[in-house]
């Protein structure tokens, strides 16, 4: 009799307890500190590690052009000061570390591949304001992912035995007038350029996908 009182007395402060958790009292319940609304959820996020936001979406590179083709659209650089040009990337002739050494520009550390980057540019309609733009200035050396694959030195002359020709210097633009400039880029041969791009208003790698690219293609 005693055993069966004793199991009735713990069924009974077991079903007790479970009421008073329930109103929010302290049978073993904590305190709410307000309604389970986002704050929990965003509790839940942070606790379970396998929980990532999406990665957002690929930017695909525009069709890559064939060397010697021009863009399909006409440019306006800035460092023209006015004018819209046709732009076509000529050539690219991969160098050797000796010529970099000739150069001296193996001194910013940039790698160990100079390539001589060939451009032509050809206005089409305005007058430029500067007589000898650096319009290379626009174009990058990326690899597939859109990142910089090689850079212009500080010092890009690239006038080595070779290398870039020294340029002519002129007086203005006729319209009509085709011009080609030599750049000197460098990158590392463990990193190999797929892509010369130009554009003069990209400020993202996506914005150099979506333009005018040339496939890299060495001489």
């Amino acid at each position: 009799m005693l055993r069966r009182s004793t199991a009735l007395y713990g069924a009974l402060a077991t079903v007790l307890g479970l009421a008073l958790t329930a109103c929010g009292g302290k049978g073993g319940g904590e305190k709410s500190d307000g309604p389970k609304g986002s704050g929990a959820k965003n509790e839940s996020a942070r606790e379970a590690p396998g929980v990532k936001e999406s990665p957002r979406s690929q930017v695909e590179w525009s069709p890559a052009l064939a060397m010697g083709k021009p863009a399909p659209k006409l440019y306006e650089p800035e460092v023209s000061g006015g004018g819209r040009f046709q732009v076509a990337a000529k050539k690219i002739v991969k160098g050797t570390p000796e010529q970099l050494k000739e150069g001296h520009l193996d001194d910013e550390g940039l790698g160990d591949t100079p390539y001589f980057v060939y451009v032509t540019y050809t206005l089409k309609a305005g007058k430029p304001e500067v007589s000898n733009p650096d319009l290379n200035a626009n174009a990058v050396a990326l690899d597939e992912n859109g990142e910089e694959a090689a850079k212009r030195p500080t010092v890009h002359t690239g006038y080595v035995e070779g290398g870039c020709p020294v340029p002519d210097a002129y007086t203005g633009w006729d319209v009509g007038e085709s011009r080609t400039l030599c750049s000197v880029y460098i990158g590392d041969a463990a990193k190999q350029p797929t892509r010369l791009a130009w554009n003069p208003d990209a400020q993202s790698a996506d914005d150099y996908k979506k333009g005018s690219s040339w496939r890299w293609t060495t001489r």
